[in-house]
């Protein structure tokens, strides 16, 4: 029997006896093995990575005090869930914030663009040599007098 540090299917490192004969499955040796959790042993596998060279448990969900690993991995489970869900929230509200912002401006470049358009037409007009219109009606003044 040999002990050595596992990383568990919850994120938690533990000690891990291991146990007979190992075997080869792709970059992987795996051996029989269990954990302690809550007072009692945890069967499983113990899988070592030749690439990353990290020692891997993963409970066997048939085998000794397996539901104990099983109800942590869905408390974190169910933690990451709810934390992800508030995280889209927050996103979600910035986006609607984004949107508005994104339709005022486009609002805003419009009018900008159709005052370029205009400007555009009276320099046009004014190169071909027709007369500057002002923008509002001519008014009489005061002191002519109207027939």
């Amino acid at each position: 029997m040999e002990k050595q540090m596992v990383q568990c299917e919850d994120g938690r490192r533990r000690q891990a006896r291991i146990h007979g004969m190992p075997r080869d499955e792709g970059d992987f040796k795996i051996w029989k093995a269990s954990v302690r959790l809550k007072g009692k042993h945890v069967s499983g596998e113990a899988w070592y990575s030749y690439k990353t060279k990290t020692w891997y448990f993963l409970t066997d969900p048939e085998g000794k005090h397996a539901h104990l690993m099983e109800r942590l991995q869905t408390q974190l489970r169910e933690d990451s869930i709810r934390k992800l869900q508030e995280q889209r929230k927050v996103l979600e509200s910035r986006h609607i914030i984004e949107q508005r912002k994104i339709a005022e401006h486009r609002a805003a470049r419009e009018a900008i663009e159709s005052e370029i358009e205009e400007i555009k037409e009276k320099i046009a007009n004014l190169e071909y040599g027709a007369p500057l219109e002002p923008d509002k009606p001519l008014e009489y003044s005061r002191h002519v007098k109207r027939q």
